[in-house]
């Protein structure tokens, strides 16, 4: 049964044709979840990925139900595993975006149809196959770039770091504190394209085709890390340093100021405004991958 809880459940096959269904709805309109009912289930605060996922369904003709959690049995005795067999009954898909990975593997293992994690605290696989498809659009291949990733160590690059596997020759560089290096190093799957680094490095960053970076405080987040990675803030010092045809990410909300300056996110070097119209047309290829 297909599945995404992360983006290490696809084969090389699985994620090219994904890309492929990417660019194909990109320039025309299909009918793939005709009489599909699919779940959305958002515990955490959405903006792109919710609203890109409803838009998505409504144009491949399938039907979107808002499903919550706080409104169904489950605030009174039933069981999580009853809860997610009984929607297996009725939906065809489940979309879930929440706050703890495990509750993901537990709706899976019970709901025992195709399941997409919308982001977890571990992962975020539709990202990762958006941006993918932004880079690919851009630099018309995904192959032989060099990203730098500067910031905090978070299901975003988890998932970035899981897609690469995928890519030929592409170089990540990880540019964090060494203290949330620690704390994460090994719950990520680290090969030999990716090395990390503590200060800024200004030859890594002059060779670099893309910067990316993300919120330093996640929402699930105890710990403060804004202080921690103050150092690592794209501002146009660093965007200074990068080559002409250099481009910058974030997959937002951004938090103007901390992570990034306003120079930066709105400059010419900036395509976040693409990364997220191209979400909608991520979400229609992961759709069209499990329909067929």
């Amino acid at each position: 049964m297909k599945k995404l809880l992360n983006i290490s459940d696809l084969n090389q096959n699985d994620f090219e044709n994904i890309l492929k269904f990417v660019d194909d709805l990109n320039f025309q309109s299909e009918n793939n979840l005709t009489d599909k009912n699919i779940g959305l289930i958002f515990e955490k605060n959405s903006t792109r990925t919710r609203l890109s996922f409803q838009v998505g369904i409504n144009q491949l003709n399938g039907n979107y139900i808002d499903v919550r959690l706080e409104e169904l049995n489950l605030n009174r005795f039933e069981s999580y595993e009853d809860t997610f067999e009984i929607m297996s009954c009725y939906l065809d898909y489940l979309i879930f975006r929440t706050n703890d990975h495990k509750k993901l593997e537990l709706a899976h293992k019970y709901f025992k149809k195709p399941i997409i994690n919308a982001l977890s605290d571990l992962s975020h696989p539709c990202q990762a196959i958006s941006d993918m498809y932004t880079l690919k659009e851009n630099f018309g291949s995904i192959d032989n770039l060099n990203i730098v990733w500067m910031g905090d160590m978070n299901n975003v690059l988890f998932s970035l770091l899981e897609v690469i596997v995928f890519t030929k020759n592409t170089k990540v560089d990880v540019l964090t504190n060494e203290k949330i290096y620690l704390q994460n190093k090994d719950k990520f799957n680290l090969n030999t394209n990716i090395d990390f680094h503590f200060e800024i490095n200004q030859d890594i960053i002059s060779k670099a085709d893309c910067i990316m970076t993300d919120v330093f405080t996640s929402m699930n987040d105890k710990e403060d890390k804004e202080s921690l990675l103050s150092k690592f803030q794209v501002n146009n010092k660093i965007i200074s340093m990068t080559g002409e045809k250099s481009v910058f990410m974030h997959c937002l909300p951004a938090k103007i100021g901390s992570e990034v300056t306003e120079d930066v996110i709105k400059g010419k070097k900036s395509i976040v405004l693409t990364q997220a119209r191209n979400r909608l047309i991520a979400q229609k290829g992961i759709l069209k991958w499990l329909s067929i």
